[in-house]
Parts: C-alpha cells; structure tokens; sequence
C-alpha cells in the first residue's frame, strides 16, 4: 500500500499538462530557440549595414597647430587651424547592391533556420511527452500486478493456515510479492528520472503530470503523398534550398569585382593663412566638387581566385543539398515502415492480450479452488504482464513514428 502512496504523492504534488501545452512552453523556453532569434536580430542588422553602402558619407574634422617661431614665416601663420567638411556619395557600385541582396537572403535563410529549430524542439517535446505516458501506464501496470500479488498472498496465507497448500507455496506466494514492489518501485524511479529530463527540456522547476495516456490512432497516409509535403514542407529542406541560394548570390557578388565604380564627393575647408607676407591671419575658405572612376585592372589574380572560391562553395552546398535530401527521404520512408510494422504487431499483441488476460483469469479461478498449482499462476500473470507492457511499448514506438512523419512533413 505505501508504493501506492507514493505514486499517488508523485502525480499530485505537479499541476496536469497536456502535449499541445508542452510544446508551446517548449518553443518559449528552449534555448536554440532563444539563440536563434538572438542571430536572426543580428542578421536584421547586417542588412542595415550592408545599406549604409548606398547612402552618403558624412565626415568633419578640425585641427590646430602652434607652431614655433622659427618655423612660421611666410605665409604660414603661428597658430594654424583648419577645418573640412566632406560628403561622400556612391554613384554606382555593383558590390553594394548585391551585399544588399546577400544580406536579405540570409535573413530569409535565419528565418527559415529558426523555424528548423521551432520543428525539432517540437518533435523532441513530443518524444519526452510520449515517453512518460509509456512509463506512467507501466507503473499503472505494476500497480496493478503489486495488487494482484497482495491478493494472492493473502489468500496463499489462508490456504497454509487451513492445510491446504504446502510452506512452498507461501514462501514462493511472499517472494513473488516482494519482486512486485520491487518491479512497482523502479517503474516509479523510471519515470521520475524521466520527468526531470522532461521538466529540464522544458526549463520547469516545479513537477507536472503528463495529461492523456497512449492510444491507437489511425495513420493512412501514402508514401506518394509524404513525399509531396516533404519536398513542399519539409523546414531542413527549405533551409538547404534557401542556403544554396546564398551561396548562388555571393557568386554575384564576386563578380562585381569585374565592374568600376563611380562615386561623387563635396568637400567644404578652411583654414587660416596669410594672403600676403604682410597681410595679417584671416581664414580661407572654399569648396571642392569632383567624381572618382575607379576599376582595377590587374590585383594580382586575387578576384579571379576569390570568384573561383565562390563557384567552389557553391557547388558544395548544392551536393549538401542533394545528400539532405537523400537523407530526409530515406528517413520518411523508415519511418513509414516502421508505422506500418507496428500496426501489424499491435494487431497481434491486441489478439496475444486478450488471450493472455482470459488464462490469467481461469489460473487464477483453478488456484482459489485449489485445482493448480502456483507456478501456473506465475506463468500466466507474468506473460500477461510482459505481453502488456509489450503493448505499450508499440503503442509508445508508433506514437513517436507519427511525431517523426510529422516533423518531415509538416
């Protein structure tokens, strides 16, 4: 009775959680996700930056300068200052409209990085979730075998009292319930040690009880379609595709080196200065307006080299793509076939439990009046409890194949 106790203190000390409301705690807390919204802000800078490229470039500066007695003479006054004011302006450079775009693709592709994250995290909480109701029906079944041998005990210990059965069979009745409690008892260790996997993916501090418990549901889905969402849907591919587009830019860009630029420039200066040997200081003052045509002939063959690197990485990612895609696909069609593996099996386990559950209750019937012996009862009670277990176990293994075709193709 005190295992009862236990596990009844363990699932009502937490508050209930459901998997929907797992997931959302999961996709505000985790920390990936955290971190990848930190670099799609960063990238979000990067495209301003990448601006400042076609707007103008404002500088000022002042200086003063004393000079010595012996070094002023002429038209150069004693004390000296001067002052520019320049703007720079880009009249035309490819590089920068192209880092521009550069710069928006890779926000695209962060986005679609964050959303990759979002659907792990999702099927990651799914797995936990899964796993603890899995665990929780165990214990629910070693509650119920631990009841079952309390019984048999008591009812062991009449029959010895009256002369019925030998001391063997209360001795064999007394050890087969102490390997109860004790089976009951790691299932509860189980499962806490998974709750606390559960509570740290989460980032939860006080416990909860996972609400629901494993149920078959129905999955009729074609490979033909999957393949379809997977190749629309699928985030790991739509991160690999919009990758390759980046990297099909920054060839591009490269190229640009291959182009002059043109840019303007308006410079306002003073100074002050003698316009005469015997004229006294005064500030002059003017402005300059001019453009700048720039175009390298020859560097050394480094944008030749740089341009090559870009085809290079390009052709990189897009054999990382095509591997992504292998991989994606192969694990949807495993996945497929482990759904329909483990339909089958839970058909039969479903037939193999309903006859194990009636031997069970006839042992059980035969050994009350006395027409079997112990060890029949231990035999059936533990094939019933392993092909249960079995059960649930399917059931927990067919739950987390959905999860994983959901995460491919949603």
């Amino acid at each position: 009775m005190k295992y009862v106790i236990w596990f009844l203190m363990l699932v009502s000390v937490g508050w209930c959680i459901t998997l929907d409301s797992a997931i959302n705690i999961a996709l505000k807390n985790n920390t990936q996700i955290r971190l990848s919204e930190l670099d799609l802000k960063r990238v979000e800078e990067d495209i301003r930056k990448a601006k400042a490229g076609i707007l103008p470039q404002v500088n000022i500066s002042y200086s003063y300068t004393r000079l010595d007695s012996s070094l002023a003479f002429g038209f150069t006054p004693q004390n000296r200052q001067s002052y520019a004011l320049q703007i720079n302006q880009s009249i035309f450079d490819r590089s920068v409209f192209d880092a521009i775009r550069v710069a928006k693709l890779t926000k695209d592709l962060q986005s679609y990085i964050l959303e990759d994250v979002k659907r792990v995290v999702e099927n990651q909480t799914k797995q936990l979730f899964y796993a603890l109701l899995y665990k929780k029906q165990v214990i629910n079944l070693y509650k119920e075998n631990l009841s079952y041998w309390e019984e048999n005990y008591k009812l062991t210990q009449a029959q010895y009292k009256a002369g019925i059965v030998p001391m063997v069979n209360l001795i064999r009745s007394k050890a087969q319930l102490e390997t109860a409690k004790a089976q009951y008892e790691q299932a509860i260790a189980d499962y806490k040690k998974s709750l606390e996997d559960f509570k740290a993916y989460l980032r939860l501090k006080e416990d909860v009880d996972p609400e629901g418990s494993l149920e078959f549901v129905p999955f009729e889905e074609d490979y033909q379609s999957l393949k379809n969402k997977l190749l629309e849907k699928n985030s790991t591919l739509m991160v690999a595709r919009k990758n390759l587009e980046v990297y099909q830019r920054r060839i591009d860009l490269a190229k640009d080196a291959y182009f002059p630029t043109l840019s303007g420039f308006v410079t306002y200066q003073g100074s002050t200065g003698r316009r005469s040997l015997s004229g006294g200081t005064q500030w002059i003052e003017g402005y300059t307006l001019g453009f700048q045509l720039n175009y390298n002939l020859f560097n050394g063959f480094q944008r030749e080299a740089v341009l090559a690197q870009a085809n290079i990485d390009y052709l990189k990612q897009k054999e990382s793509y095509i591997d992504t895609l292998y991989t994606q696909e192969a694990q949807l069609k495993k996945s497929l076939e482990d759904i329909l593996s483990l339909k089958a099996q839970i058909k039969a386990v479903e037939s193999s439990l309903e006859a194990a559950k009636e031997a069970l209750r006839l042992s059980t019937e035969r050994y009350r009046y006395g027409l079997t012996n112990q060890l029949e009862v231990l035999d059936a009670r533990n094939n019933y409890n392993q092909t249960l277990q079995n059960y649930y176990l399917l059931l927990y293994e067919y739950m987390s194949s959905i999860a994983n075709i959901e995460r491919l193709t949603k």
